[in-house]
């Protein structure tokens, strides 16, 4: 049941990364505990939840970017709390900033 479980929060993680959700919720919906969940998906995905999350996000963001959507309101709508957080972790994902990668898309 281990893999379906984390199937499951892999699914509820990329199909909506902008929502908020918290680790006790995505345990609870996928039958696991907690610390379960973690160590599980981290064996079977290389990442935490949270880092996987993060990872949906910015790529996310990176989508809402090169279709226009202005950075602040990319960083919104992609679930970052604000335009530095976005900027932190797609510059950590991607190795340049929002505003490069959209000066080099213009």
């Amino acid at each position: 049941d281990g893999p379906a479980a984390i199937g499951r929060a892999r699914d509820r993680l990329d199909g909506d990364p902008a929502s908020a959700v918290t680790l006790e919720n995505l345990a609870s919906a996928c039958g696991l505990g907690r610390f379960r969940l973690v160590r599980d998906f981290a064996r079977l995905t290389g990442l935490t939840p949270h880092a996987y999350l993060l990872q949906r996000r910015t790529e996310l963001a990176r989508r809402l970017i090169a279709s226009g959507t202005p950075l602040a309101e990319a960083a919104i709508a992609a679930g970052f709390a604000d335009q530095s957080h976005m900027t932190r972790n797609f510059t950590r994902r991607y190795g340049y900033t929002p505003g490069t990668y959209l000066a080099a898309r213009a």
